[in-house]
């Protein structure tokens, strides 16, 4: 019964998420109301903000419920798996999104209106603290809370280059990035990381 509902609920978060992304292209995001999206997805306006908190959150479908998978994979992690492991493995979980074909619809809607970039920037900053809180328990140094900063931010810069990378491509020509271009980039991205990491520990080893 509890995969049923489940189900249901996640059927309806996917019919909330499409309609107001169907009618964001047609009508733009100012011409949209909830009330618009909830008549569209045939729910009422109280299950819509059972679903998403407000009309910024529902242009990012399910990045929210990324933080929390995130949040518990560092929580618990699996035996012998660092934190910058367990990250590039999440970071991995993410390439479907690379794929949406709305995804130049939701940066276009980004960049027209400071409010969902802003929530952007929200999402990205939450991604960032857990990923940084994780990194920081795990580096062995006095100032391990910076040095986790910028690793943390330099894992979600690979996301974001992603990101665009995908989102610029031509509609006729536009192809989802592979999973061979994905594991480059965050390969790279951990090189970067652990290259800096290690020049950083050199430094400070006694002459």
């Amino acid at each position: 019964m509890a995969g049923l509902r489940e189900r249901k609920k996640e059927r309806t978060r996917t019919a909330i998420h499409d309609a107001a992304m169907r009618l964001f292209a047609e009508r733009g995001y100012a011409g949209t109301t909830i009330a618009d999206i909830a008549e569209a997805a045939d729910v009422s306006r109280a299950t819509f903000f059972s679903y998403y908190a407000s009309k910024d959150d529902v242009v990012f479908g399910d990045a929210p419920r990324a933080a929390e998978a995130l949040a518990a994979l560092l929580a618990d992690l699996p035996e012998g798996m660092t934190a910058l492991d367990a990250v590039r493995e999440w970071l991995r979980t993410l390439v479907g999104w690379l794929d949406d074909e709305r995804l130049p619809l939701q940066r276009r809607l980004m960049l027209e209106n400071p409010s969902i970039g802003a929530r952007r920037h929200q999402i990205y900053a939450q991604f960032e603290d857990l990923i940084a809180a994780a990194l920081a328990r795990e580096i062995d140094a006095e100032d391990s809370e910076l040095m986790a900063r910028l690793v943390a931010a330099s894992l979600l810069g690979a996301l974001g280059t992603a990101e665009r990378a995908a989102a610029e491509r031509t509609e006729e020509a536009r192809q989802a990035l592979s999973s061979d271009e994905v594991d480059h980039l965050l390969d790279a991205a951990t090189a970067f990381i652990d290259g800096g990491l290690a020049r950083v520990n050199a430094t400070r080893a006694p002459s």
